[in-house]
C-alpha cells in the first residue's frame, strides 16, 4: 500500500507540473474540463464552453493543441449556510481542483482517431448537508472523495469517420451516462453531474472524481442518434480515499449500463431548437439487504444483483435573440425507477428544472436555473424500519426527501470565469420528518485557467 500511495504521490506531482507550466506560457474552447462532457455545436447552445482566464497561455496552449496535447486546468469552489433549519445551524466551504489532460494520438503520429486521457482532482472542505442540515440530496456537488486523486486514465478509439467509439481503462461511468449538459448549470448534488437517485440503489455505479476499470461501446447508427454499453468493476472499497485512486484491483462485482439517444436539431445546418432525448438501463451484481428481513429477530437476508431504468431529456424551447445568437429558454428532467423495493433505497427518483441563457441582453451567457430534485423511500424499508421502531423508539421512519434551487450564474472576462449565487430549500431533511426543513444560501465559483 505505502507503494501504491508513494507512487500515486509521484503521478500527482507530474501532472501538476505539466498543468502549471502550460499556465505559466499562457481562445478557443478545449476539451470539457474532467466530469463533464463537450456539447455540440449547434444553433442555440445554451450552456457554453468556457473561455480561459490566461488566454493563449503566452502561446504555450495553441503550441500544445497543434501537436495533439489538451490541458485544461479548472478550479471550482462552493460556500453554502444554512440560517433556518436542519439539525444546527452552519457555514461550510468545499472546493475541487481539476487537472485533465487529453493527447490526440492522431497528432502524434499515432493511430487515426486514438485518444489517451489522465486527470487528477484535489478536494478539500467539508459538508454542510452531513454536518449542519442531515439531509440526503447533498448541497454542495464538489463535495466527496476530500483528498488528492488519480481519476481518469483511458484509452478512446473512434472507427469509421466517428460512428463507432470505444473507451476502455479507468473510467467513470457517469461521464458517459445519465449527462444532460443543462445539469450542470445547478449546485444541488441532486442534479449536477448526474441525478442522483442512481446511486442510492446501484453501488456500482461511479461519477467523478472515482473511477474503475471499465469499457464502453458508443454506436451511431444514424447523425442524431446513439446507442451505448459499458461494463465496469463496481468494487466500492476501490475509492476509499485512503487509496487515492491508485488501488487498480478487480474484484468486482460487476456494473452494467446501456444507453440510447435521440438529438433533435443537433446537425449543423438545422435551424431548429436544440433537444436531447435519452433513456437506459442498468444492472448491479452487488449483494443487497432484504428489507423485508430486517428487524425479524434473525440475520437480514442478502440477494444478489439489483436492477433499473431511466429517461432523461432536455429541450431549449424558446430562442431570444436573431439567428445565431445562443441565448434562450429551456427546460429538462429526468425519472429513475429502479422497481424492487425489497433492496432499493429509493425506488423512485426525479428531476426537474428551467434553464435561461441571456435573460438581459447586457449579459449574453449568465446562466439562471430554477429546479426540484424528488426522491422517495423504499415501501420495503420503511416497513422494516416501523418494526424496528418497536425496540427502538429513536428510529425515524425515511418517506422522502425534495430539494428546490434557484441559482445565477455570472459569467466574467470572456466566459472564463463564474460566480453563481444559489438558494435551496430543503423538505424533509433525511426524510424522517424528524428534521426541520432548511434554507440553504450561499455561492459557487469556478475559475477555467
Amino acid at each position: 500500500m505505502d507503494v501504491a500511495i508513494r507512487r500515486s504521490r509521484v503521478g500527482v506531482a507530474v501532472l501538476v507540473i505539466l498543468g502549471w507550466v502550460a499556465v505559466a506560457h499562457a481562445e478557443d474552447a478545449p476539451p470539457a474540463p474532467a466530469g463533464t462532457r463537450s456539447l455540440a455545436d449547434t444553433p442555440v447552445q445554451l450552456v457554453l464552453p468556457p473561455g480561459h482566464l490566461l488566454g493563449d497561455w503566452l502561446g504555450a496552449r495553441t503550441w500544445l493543441e497543434d501537436h495533439g496535447v489538451y490541458p485544461s486546468v479548472t478550479f471550482v469552489t462552493e460556500a453554502l449556510g444554512n440560517p433556518t433549519g436542519g439539525m444546527q445551524q452552519g457555514f461550510r466551504g468545499a472546493s475541487n481542483l481539476g487537472l485533465d489532460l487529453i493527447v490526440d494520438l492522431g497528432k502524434l503520429y499515432g493511430p487515426a482517431g486514438g485518444s489517451f486521457e489522465i486527470s487528477f482532482s484535489e478536494r478539500f472542505g467539508s459538508s454542510l448537508s452531513r454536518e449542519d442540515i442531515g439531509n440526503v440530496f447533498t448541497v454542495q456537488q464538489v463535495f466527496g472523495g476530500q483528498t488528492y486523486r488519480l481519476v481518469n486514465v483511458a484509452y478512446k478509439q473512434e472507427l469509421f469517420a466517428d460512428r463507432v467509439e470505444l473507451r476502455v481503462g479507468r473510467i467513470a461511468a457517469g461521464d458517459d451516462f445519465l449527462v444532460s449538459p443543462f445539469n450542470y448549470v445547478f449546485v444541488q448534488n441532486g442534479f449536477n453531474g448526474n441525478p442522483v437517485g442512481i446511486f442510492f440503489n446501484a453501488p456500482g455505479m461511479t461519477a467523478y472524481p472515482n473511477a474503475t476499470w471499465g469499457g464502453l461501446v458508443k454506436v451511431r447508427p444514424t447523425e442524431r442518434m446513439y446507442v451505448m454499453g459499458g461494463a465496469y468493476n463496481g468494487d466500492v472499497s476501490i475509492r476509499a480515499n485512503k487509496h487515492h485512486g491508485a488501488d487498480w484491483s478487480m474484484d468486482g462485482p460487476l456494473f452494467a449500463i446501456g444507453e440510447v439517444g435521440y438529438q433533435i436539431n443537433g446537425l449543423p445546418g438545422d435551424q431548429g431548437l436544440l433537444g436531447n432525448y435519452k433513456a437506459g438501463f442498468w444492472y448491479d451484481d452487488h449483494q443487497y439487504v432484504d428489507f423485508n428481513t430486517v428487524a425479524r429477530g434473525r440475520t437480514p437476508d442478502v440477494p444478489r444483483g439489483n436492477w433499473g431504468f431511466y429517461g432523461l431529456f432536455d429541450q431549449v424551447l424558446v430562442r431570444f435573440g436573431g439567428p445565431g445568437s445562443n441565448r434562450g429558454f429551456g427546460i429538462t428532467g429526468s425519472v429513475l425507477v429502479s422497481p424492487d423495493q425489497s433492496v432499493s433505497v429509493m425506488p423512485f427518483f426525479g428531476t426537474a428544472g428551467l434553464v435561461a441563457s441571456g435573460v438581459f441582453a447586457s449579459r449574453p451567457t449568465d446562466l439562471v436555473g430554477l429546479g426540484v430534485v424528488y426522491g422517495r423511500f423504499s415501501d420495503d424499508l420503511q416497513d422494516s424500519q416501523r418494526r424496528a421502531r418497536q425496540s427502538d423508539p429513536t428510529v425515524g421512519i425515511r418517506r422522502y426527501e425534495t430539494a428546490l434551487e434557484l441559482t445565477y450564474r455570472f459569467r466574467f472576462l470572456k466566459d472564463s470565469v463564474y460566480f453563481a449565487p444559489d438558494l435551496q430549500y430543503i423538505i424533509r431533511p433525511g426524510g424522517t420528518g424528524r428534521i426541520a426543513d432548511a434554507f440553504v444560501v450561499g455561492f459557487e465559483a469556478g475559475i477555467n485557467f
